[in-house]
């Protein structure tokens, strides 16, 4: 229901849903790409910052659109990203999603321990700001290609969380990524930012990086016209 209520280029396409067979199925639009936690961590596909950027641009735009609809994921990480033609990223799987608009706090451990936020390990009431944390774990995912606590088994990983720990952010990330990374995972959900300053930090990185590639890209053209005047 939730799926079917959205509409926008970074959350996947509803088609059909059949529910007349004994198992239920849900028609969306194809993915050519698979999903983005196979792209990273299956295929050893290390990111320019450029496409993380990109990446990490979508996914917060698509989830601050879920968010300005009062809609909370709940199980935001890289398997259920999506990556389409031209690499789109669209967020998909709302099988646990929620709208904040239903009655009660929620407490209920829900989502993937790797990537889910200390209040939601520690059913204390949490709110949409749950997936900013989850969204922060998918940004260190893109920045170091790695899967999240690797070394600990997902309880292990999730009691970390729990004692403060954080992971490790290597030292060559872009400095205002990697703050934004952390302000992101902070302990507090208050003071995590929400997706609209997220996306906004995001571009604000980025369009330096575009500047700089668009002026490197007319210099090579320049020399390359001058190079053919030369020959002649």
């Amino acid at each position: 229901m939730i799926l079917r209520s959205v509409n926008h280029e970074n959350v996947v396409r509803f088609y059909r849903a059949c529910t007349k067979q004994r198992k239920y199925l849900i028609v969306t639009e194809y993915m050519a790409g698979g999903n983005l936690y196979d792209f990273l961590h299956k295929h050893n596909n290390a990111l320019e910052l450029s496409l993380i950027l990109r990446i990490a641009i979508g996914i917060s735009k698509g989830m601050d659109y879920l968010h300005q609809n009062n809609i909370i994921h709940r199980d935001l990480k890289s398997a259920n990203l999506l990556i389409g033609n031209g690499q789109i990223v669209k967020i998909a799987d709302f099988g646990v999603s929620r709208q904040r608009s239903q009655e009660g706090d929620m407490t209920a451990e829900t989502g993937t321990y790797r990537w889910m936020a200390p209040e939601v390990i520690n059913h204390k009431p949490y709110d949409h700001k749950a997936d900013v944390f989850s969204f922060a774990i998918v940004l260190w995912e893109l920045v170091t290609s790695k899967v999240p606590y690797e070394n600990l088994t997902p309880l292990q990983a999730a009691l970390s969380v729990r004692q403060g720990l954080r992971l490790v952010i290597p030292s060559g990330v872009h400095p205002r990524l990697s703050k934004l990374i952390q302000r992101c995972w902070g302990e507090n959900p208050h003071t995590r930012p929400v997706f609209s300053e997220i996306t906004a930090e995001l571009e604000d990185i980025l369009r330096p990086i575009q500047v700089a590639s668009r002026s490197k890209g007319s210099h090579r053209h320049i020399k390359q016209k001058i190079q053919m005047k030369s020959q002649r």
